[in-house]
């Protein structure tokens, strides 16, 4: 059954055309670049000072800390090399009284939950030696070094006082310290950095570690020198000491905000309409296009505009669909793997609560059709952001006269792990950007859990760092197409 004419109309601000595509690669670069030059933009590029990543020949045992939301979580990994590891975590509760209240007792509690964790899992930390903790923290950071940032604002419902502008690094470090835990925060991390050291050491050397999940993000490896804005003092510094020293660095891209300026993403009447409502209008333009937690609310806006035409549904709707935020991206999930219009009927009257007296022929393959074309979109603007980072650090063609190692990208959250056709819609955008050899070269694979294993690799190298300045050596460095760090 053909689709209504006014579906058509919307389909050329979702299923985007091979120039739209490349057009958005070419503006993404630029933000990528004015990011890399100076502060202040939305596309932050913001500098990891993480100059290593795993091999996974590493061995060891390190804590990981992950804190930006209900709950605390503490992990303890143990890595065995051979890419093999073990983790044991425990979450805590952060009460709202913990979140309003005093910076002080805050990160009080939080030395005192990893005190509890580590007498839980019987772990010796009476050596002479302290366990390396990185520290995942998932607010806006100034970040100066590997183990500094200061808060620039609370986000999700924190609000603890005489913390805003201080290092959050400090500020844990202090706690311990006063409470005699013998634990270093060695690093802080961003969780797509994470994610990217949690890829290497799984999978062997990644280029870039993507979030696709409730938001999206990527970091990857650049050169040091690209990096303008950190000012030639701080790169010379950031290179000395060896001919490979600090030459690259993970970056943490901030992806999210990309073109809030509006200048080349297919805007909808219906992600008009998302952006107005949200807490953040006007900000996190590519997310609110690309990630979980706006995917539901887009295809929402769309079944409205059809309901209210009368197109949908005989004009009836239901409680779920009128309640802003009514249903989220499991829905779109359970909908692009369904096998027919019939499954989808279920899922409206089941999921989303419409009565089956209401749903009319060729209701089902109207739903079907705008998840698929917000997915879709949400696949390709996927791609557009991995192929800028390629083209953008020269992986796009081979060296001449080296061997092709290929483009290795890890990804993590539930976007890309649970949405149906995400990762083959991604490869297939790819082709059209990079071509379809530079496509091939692109390997993407999952890279669980960047803010607990990835923390706790981020610990290992800011320790690896810490080691060699003071054994007066040179970095081991990760190059770009080469075996990566040793």
């Amino acid at each position: 059954m053909p689709l209504p004419p006014i579906c058509t109309t919307f389909e050329p601000y979702f299923l985007l055309s091979d120039e739209r595509l490349h057009d958005i690669v070419n503006h993404f670069r630029k933000e990528m670049e004015d990011g890399l030059a100076s502060y202040g933009k939305d596309v932050a590029m913001v500098p990891s000072f993480v100059t290593g990543v795993p091999d996974g020949s590493e061995e060891g045992t390190f804590l990981a800390l992950d804190l930006g939301g209900t709950n605390l979580r503490v992990c303890e990994v143990r890595l065995f090399g051979q890419h093999k590891f073990e983790i044991k975590q425990q979450k805590y509760k952060v009460s709202d009284e913990l979140k309003e209240g005093e910076a002080r007792i805050l990160f009080d509690y939080i030395a005192d939950s990893v005190d509890a964790f580590l007498t839980e899992i019987g772990s010796d930390i009476s050596s002479n030696e302290p366990m390396h903790l990185g520290f995942t923290f998932s607010f806006p950071v100034e970040q100066t070094a590997i183990d500094a940032g200061k808060l620039l604002t609370w986000t999700k419902g924190f609000n603890a006082k005489h913390a805003i502008g201080h290092d959050v690094v400090k500020l844990l470090q202090d706690a311990f310290d006063r409470k005699h835990i013998h634990v270093r925060c060695s690093a802080l991390v961003n969780d797509t950095v994470g994610t990217l050291l949690s890829r290497s050491y799984q999978s062997g050397p990644a280029l870039i570690g993507a979030i696709f999940g409730t938001g999206t993000n990527g970091a990857y490896i650049d050169k040091t020198r690209t990096v303008q804005k950190l000012g030639e003092d701080k790169i010379k510094q950031a290179e000395a000491g060896g001919e490979h020293a600090g030459q690259f660095m993970v970056v943490n891209t901030e992806w999210g905000a990309f073109d809030n300026g509006r200048n080349c993403l297919p805007v909808s009447q219906f992600d008009n309409k998302l952006d107005r409502e949200s807490i953040n209008p006007r900000k996190q333009a590519f997310e609110k296009m690309v990630s979980g937690m706006y995917l539901g609310e887009i295809t929402r806006n769309i079944l409205l505009h059809l309901i209210d035409s009368s197109i949908l549904f005989n004009g009836y709707s239901s409680k779920t669909i009128n309640t802003h935020y009514g249903y989220d991206a499991a829905f779109v999930s359970a909908v692009e793997g369904a096998k027919s219009p019939e499954e989808v009927k279920k899922l409206i009257i089941s999921q989303l609560g419409v009565k089956e007296e209401h749903i009319g022929e060729g209701d089902a393959e109207i739903v079907q059709w705008a998840i698929r074309v917000v997915a879709i979109r949400a696949s390709k603007l996927a791609a557009c952001a991995i192929a800028a980072v390629v083209q953008h650090t020269g992986n796009d063609k081979v060296p001449e006269g080296e061997e092709d190692k290929g483009v290795d990208v890890g990804v993590d959250g539930s976007v890309a792990e649970f949405l149906p056709n995400f990762s083959e819609r991604v490869s297939e955008a790819l082709a059209v950007l990079l071509g379809k050899e530079g496509g091939k070269r692109v390997r993407m694979g999952l890279a669980k859990d960047g803010s607990g294993v990835g923390a706790a690799l981020t610990a290992l190298q800011a320790k690896k760092a810490m080691d060699k300045r003071t054994e007066g050596k040179s970095h081991s460095q990760f190059v770009p197409g080469k075996k990566g760090f040793n």
